[in-house]
C-alpha cells in the first residue's frame, strides 16, 4: 500500500469520480483507475463501486479512506513543517474559528500572518464546536479557535488550551415586546434561536439555565447557524444566548441584553484546540499566535 495510491483514493472520494480526480490532479484516468485497481488487489477487498455518474464506497473502502485521509493530511504537513522549519513559505493550513472572533479580529490577525507567510494557503471555515472536532480528529481541520465550558475537558485525543473566559447574557432585538417586563417567566414564552444541537448527555445549557431560574425550559427552540442566528434575531420575537461582547460589533447595534432577570447564562472558555498526538506546522503556530494576540489586544469578553 503506497502513500500515493492513498492520496488518489482520497482525491477520487472528495472529487467524486476518477475522471473529476484526474482533470484536477492532472492525470490520466487510465493512471488513476491503474492505481485502484492494484489498491483493490493488494487490499483484497473492493474499495469502489463505479457508477454512471461517478463512484460510491464499499465499507471497506469507506474505513480506508477515513483511515487515509488522517494519513495523507499527516504526511502533507509533515512536509510543509520541514520546509519551513528551513524557512520557505508554502503549503496550507485548514482552520476553524467561531463566528464570533471571525467577526471582531479575524481581519487584522490574517493581515499579521501574512506579513510572515504569504504564500500558505489558508482554509477558514466558521468553528462551532460541535463542528469542528470531528474534523480535527479526522484529520480534516489542523486547529480550531472555539467556544467550549470553561472547564474545556475534551478527552486525551485533544489539545487544549484556554485562551480567556467569556460572558454570557439572554439577548433580544431593540424594541422586543419582552422589554417591557422582563422575566423568566416571560422569555420562556418566546421562540429561542441556539447554534449547536441541544440534545447530548447531559441537560443542555438552555434547559440547565431555566432549571437553575425555576422554569421550565421553553419548547420552541430553532438551531441553525449563526448567520441565521442573528437574522431572525433582528427580524423576529426570537430569543437567544449571545457572547456579550458580540453586542459590541457594528452588525449587533439593534441587539440588547437583558439582566434584569433570574436567568444566568454561565461563561464559556475561548479555546485552541488542536490534535494531542501530532505537533501543530510553523504556519499553524504562527497563526495561532497572531490569532490569540490580537484577540488578547481587542480584549474581547
Amino acid at each position: 500500500m503506497k502513500l500515493q495510491q492513498l492520496e488518489l483514493l482520497v482525491a477520487v472520494v472528495q472529487h467524486g469520480s476518477i475522471r473529476a480526480a484526474a482533470r484536477q490532479l492532472h492525470l490520466s484516468q487510465a493512471a488513476i483507475t491503474k492505481a485502484m485497481r492494484l489498491l483493490e488487489e493488494e487490499a483484497g477487498v473492493a474499495l469502489l463501486e463505479r457508477r454512471s455518474r461517478g463512484i460510491d464506497l464499499t465499507d471497506a473502502g469507506r474505513r480506508l479512506v477515513a483511515r487515509a485521509r488522517i494519513i495523507t493530511r499527516q504526511v502533507a504537513l509533515a512536509r510543509d513543517d520541514l520546509r519551513q522549519t528551513a524557512g520557505g513559505d508554502a503549503g496550507s493550513l485548514r482552520v476553524g474559528i467561531t463566528p464570533y472572533v471571525t467577526r471582531a479580529v479575524l481581519g487584522e490577525a490574517f493581515t499579521w500572518f501574512r506579513q510572515r507567510y504569504r504564500n500558505v494557503q489558508l482554509e477558514l471555515v466558521d468553528g462551532l464546536v460541535h463542528r469542528v472536532l470531528p474534523r480535527i480528529r479526522d484529520g480534516s481541520l489542523d486547529m480550531a479557535v472555539t467556544i467550549g465550558d470553561t472547564e474545556a475537558r475534551l478527552g486525551d485525543e485533544f489539545e487544549v488550551e484556554h485562551i480567556q473566559c467569556m460572558g454570557q447574557c439572554v439577548a433580544v432585538r431593540r424594541g422586543h415586546p419582552v422589554l417591557e417586563a422582563p422575566s423568566a417567566a416571560a422569555l420562556v414564552q418566546f421562540e429561542w434561536v441556539a447554534t449547536q444541537p441541544m440534545g447530548g448527555d447531559g441537560p443542555s445549557q438552555l434547559s440547565a439555565m431555566f432549571a437553575d431560574a425555576g422554569v421550565a425550559p421553553p419548547e420552541r427552540v430553532i438551531v441553525c447557524e449563526a448567520l441565521q442566528a442573528m437574522v431572525l434575531l433582528r427580524c423576529s420575537d426570537s430569543v437567544a444566548i449571545m457572547l456579550r461582547g458580540s453586542l459590541a460589533l457594528p452588525e449587533m447595534q439593534d441587539m440588547v441584553a437583558i439582566d434584569q432577570t433570574t436567568l444566568r447564562p454561565p461563561d464559556v472558555a475561548l479555546i485552541r484546540v488542536t490534535r494531542s498526538d501530532v505537533p501543530m506546522t510553523r504556519a499553524g503556530e504562527y497563526f495561532a499566535h497572531c490569532l490569540e494576540q490580537t484577540i488578547r489586544s481587542a480584549r474581547l469578553v
